[in-house]
């Protein structure tokens, strides 16, 4: 009996030391799952961390744009001649000084009025043919005194020649190209007028002067 008793627990130990390797491995590979469980886990946790929330945008205060104004020059001033145009007060109405700038020749004149107290012209045309044409002037002094006069008539080139006369008295001269001067040969007296009657032989067509001047005065025109 005790021979069988010591056989018996002999084999257990056999069977017992024969499974103790695969005892060890399999602890061994569970031990190796854990670990790369573990791993895994904590390599996955940083990934699913949520992104940190934006930074508030920071907003820098802004600086009103400074305008400069130039600084005052040291150049001259320059006067402002006669042609000038008129300006407006400041009660809105037009300034008295105005242009006195002649229109060139081959622009028609605007008529002047007469000024009170001096000397005037009126220059009207009275007939017309195929190659002439005919005028009368009329020079009136409005001033307290006597007064020489002198008109100067410019027309366009095809006007070529002037014939006139004035129970006044009457010089004419002919600058060329239309252009033709008159001067009484005596004074007009005070409140006196001179009338002067005028033939002009041309080309084409056109009886207004482009400019008509008394002593460096308008000419009233029609």
């Amino acid at each position: 009996m005790s021979i069988r008793h010591d056989e018996r627990a002999g084999s257990s130990v056999a069977r017992v030391l024969t499974s103790v390797p695969w005892f060890v491995v399999l602890l061994g590979v569970s031990l190796l799952t854990v670990l790369l469980l573990v791993v895994l886990f904590s390599l996955r946790g940083p990934e699913r961390q949520s992104a940190p929330p934006p930074a508030p945008p920071i907003y820098l205060p802004t600086v009103g744009a400074t305008t400069t104004s130039a600084a005052p020059t040291d150049a001259p001033l320059v006067a402002v001649g006669p042609t000038a145009s008129p300006t407006a007060s400041a009660s809105g109405t037009p300034s008295p000084r105005a242009s006195s700038a002649r229109p060139p020749a081959s622009a028609p004149a605007r008529p002047a009025a007469p000024r009170a107290g001096a000397l005037t012209a009126r220059y009207q045309a009275t007939a017309s043919g195929r190659d002439y044409f005919e005028a009368r002037l009329t020079v009136g002094n409005g001033s307290a005194g006597s007064q020489s006069w002198e008109v100067e008539l410019t027309f366009a080139g095809n006007v070529k020649s002037i014939d006139a006369s004035s129970g006044s008295g009457l010089s004419v001269s002919s600058q060329g190209n239309g252009w033709f001067v008159l001067r009484g040969t005596g004074p007009l007296g005070s409140g006196e007028s001179a009338v002067v009657q005028m033939r002009f032989s041309r080309t084409g067509s056109g009886d207004r002067p482009g400019q008509c001047t008394v002593n460096d005065a308008d000419c009233v025109i029609g």
